[in-house]
């Protein structure tokens, strides 16, 4: 297989490689054995450098009996409807086990791919986008000073004979401060 382009910051794409290797190595490539210092066993059939396991899956075709790769791939990955449509026979034949790697496995770093020659890249699909853009307010009272006006109550007597009464012990608590102080 030729060499593959991952680009510097990638994001929302999902590589699907079959793999043409016996159960036990399909296993023993999802437990990922990594040699003291050297490259994990994905990246050695990926000829990929620094990835992150997290993002990268192998899965038996057998344990995905009654959903498919391809309800898989849109309801477990989001991958888009459309993308995968294209596609659908091919999923639909293969056997085995795959190898389903995510965008952020890269970590947003540019890399050239020279996949082993048991592994066949199937296809890239797009992932579903989040939408942030808001939903319309259509409810009457989103609109702007749409608030029942309420009328501000007349302050009480109790209230106004509090007021009087604080600024009058104000004022002569200032009388007596001058008077100690002119008198001191």
């Amino acid at each position: 297989m030729s060499a593959l382009t991952v680009q510097a910051g990638e994001a929302g794409r999902i590589r699907v490689f079959a793999l043409s290797m016996t159960e036990a190595e399909a296993k023993a490539l999802a437990a990922n054995p990594s040699p003291e210092g050297g490259p994990s066993y994905q990246e050695e059939m990926l000829g990929a450098t620094k990835l992150d396991h997290a993002y990268v899956e192998v899965v038996s075709l057998k344990s995905l009996e009654g959903v498919g790769l391809v309800d898989y791939l849109i309801e477990g990955h989001g991958a888009e409807p459309a993308d995968v449509a294209q596609d659908k026979a091919k999923l639909g034949a293969l056997g085995g086990s795959v190898m389903v790697v995510m965008s952020p496995a890269f970590q947003r770093q540019a890399m050239q791919l020279s996949p082993d020659p048991r592994l066949t890249l199937i296809g890239i699909y797009a992932q579903e986008g989040v939408d942030w853009a808001p939903a319309p307010v259509s409810a009457s009272s989103a609109a702007p000073y749409s608030a029942e006006a309420r009328p501000k109550k007349p302050m009480s007597d109790a209230r106004i004979s509090g007021m009087v009464a604080t600024a009058v012990l104000a004022f002569l608590a200032l009388f007596v401060v001058i008077f100690v102080w002119i008198g001191g």
